[in-house]
């Protein structure tokens, strides 16, 4: 192992502050003359320090923290490391591990709302065609492949089901390798999202059976 890897392995314990005194003076004499660990260090900083107090701190599942560092310690079996330097080690190899898995929850906090994705349902008429739907929150992207250019008459228009209702969403086109997105907003009460065949413009009631479906 060279100079420069284990101090950068020492990187997480310093943010965590889990070096003594002396590990500390000698990792921060290296960092003052070694520009990848320093950008490595605020980069690890800026995250471990917005993190707490921008989104809601979450519970890792029970039992996740006892396996981590029941891992650490069965690869330190595993690598053979100076008898001086192993505690320091599984403590870097635990900090790193430990302040990657608090950014990766804050992380998902940081997006709001759940993010799934719905399988569309597509006309049997059209065995080439699929897509998905990706819901956040209350908004959502509907994505269509393989389906058939309308010509300059008509469009695709997505509608959303509310109750018993269909309302209209807003109309969309494809490409000419029959690739099609709509944007869709206020779906988070919605049963469903549809599409149908119109006359360019769009209409307030569907003209056909839906081609396309997703149920919520």
């Amino acid at each position: 192992m060279s100079d420069h890897t284990r101090y950068q392995d020492d990187i997480g314990a310093y943010l965590l502050g889990a070096l003594d005194d002396g590990e500390r003076r000698e990792f921060e004499r290296h960092l003052a003359g070694c520009p990848e660990c320093q950008e490595e260090v605020e980069r690890l900083r800026t995250a471990a320090d917005a993190l707490p107090g921008s989104v809601e701190q979450l519970e890792p599942p029970p039992g996740l923290k006892a396996r981590l560092m029941a891992e650490v310690h069965r690869d330190s079996n595993v690598v053979a490391l100076p008898a001086r330097r192993r505690p320091t080690r599984l403590v870097a190899v635990a900090a790193v591990l430990l302040l990657g898995l608090v950014i990766g929850f804050g992380v998902a906090q940081l997006g709001g709302d759940e993010t799934r994705t719905v399988t569309a349902t597509v006309a049997k008429a059209m065995p080439r065609a699929g897509g998905t739907l990706e819901i956040a929150g209350d908004s959502a992207t509907l994505e269509l492949h393989g389906m058939p250019d309308l010509g300059a008459a008509r469009v695709y228009q997505v509608w959303l089901q509310h109750g018993d209702r269909l309302v209209p969403a807003r109309t969309f086109e494809v490409g000419r390798d029959g690739r099609g997105e709509a944007e869709l907003r206020d779906v988070g009460g919605a049963k469903g999202v549809f599409v149908t065949r119109e006359a360019r413009g769009g209409a307030q009631v569907p003209s056909e059976d839906p081609i396309v479906s997703v149920p919520l």
